[in-house]
């Protein structure tokens, strides 16, 4: 009925139509299944560990299970010896006086050598390099990644992670600094305000002032490398 010629285009017509049907499926799934939502996302996990207990009630330091911030990209999930070594001696038990549950379940998985299989709360895409050593280093917290972290009883993505929120913490300008042999003094806004950006000065004492536009890089391959 149609020419050859034609018939192709019409199979070539619905297979871009049915693949970029499929791509925008996708596309909707990934945008929309739990673990992408930009905040609120608080999984279940498999063990009910509290931040509120050890971080704030009991000021555990952060850097003692996630062991490798100070050092690496991966802030890493601790390993199930270090909960025990608080917690082969530390026994608490629930309301009615019993074993925890949950102590209960960390010994078994220690006693099995099986590993916890945690559920990733806070995370980045896959195309986007991130270093927590280079972020603790320069004064980031914690909490302004990850919230009021110390608070949480099951943990929440606070923020979105997403590029527009990290470019809105990059671009804050970075506080001036008058440096004095070995010591480093805050400066307010109105010490440095008739510096333009980037621009090195020298107060009369002779005390050198850096002003910065920003906080840290901006430029594509400071994050896409």
């Amino acid at each position: 009925m149609f020419t050859k010629r034609f018939e192709r285009r019409i199979y070539i017509a619905v297979t871009v139509a049915l693949s970029s049907g499929l791509l925008g499926f996708s596309f909707f799934l990934y945008a929309m299944w739990p673990a992408n939502i930009v905040t609120g996302y608080e999984p279940d996990q498999p063990i009910n560990f509290s931040h509120k207990l050890h971080a704030g009630e009991m000021k555990i330091s952060c850097v003692y299970c996630h062991s490798n911030v100070e050092k690496g990209a991966h802030a890493t999930i601790p390993p199930i010896s270090t909960c025990m070594n608080c917690h082969s001696q530390v026994h608490p038990n629930n309301r009615s006086g019993q074993p925890s549950e949950e102590i209960n379940l960390l010994k078994k998985h220690w006693e099995e050598k099986t590993p916890i299989q945690w559920e990733k709360v806070n995370d980045v895409a896959d195309f986007v390099y991130f270093n927590h050593s280079r972020h603790i280093s320069s004064g980031v917290t914690c909490n302004e990644c990850h919230g009021p972290i110390e608070t949480m009883t099951v943990v929440r993505r606070q923020n979105s992670l997403k590029m527009g929120w990290c470019l809105d913490c990059h671009n804050t300008p970075k506080k001036q600094e008058v440096v004095t042999g070995h010591k480093s003094e805050n400066m307010t806004s109105k010490d440095t305000e008739h510096l333009p950006k980037g621009h090195v000065a020298t107060l009369p004492e002779g005390h050198p002032i850096v002003t910065k536009s920003t906080r840290a890089p901006i430029n594509c391959s400071a994050c896409h490398r």
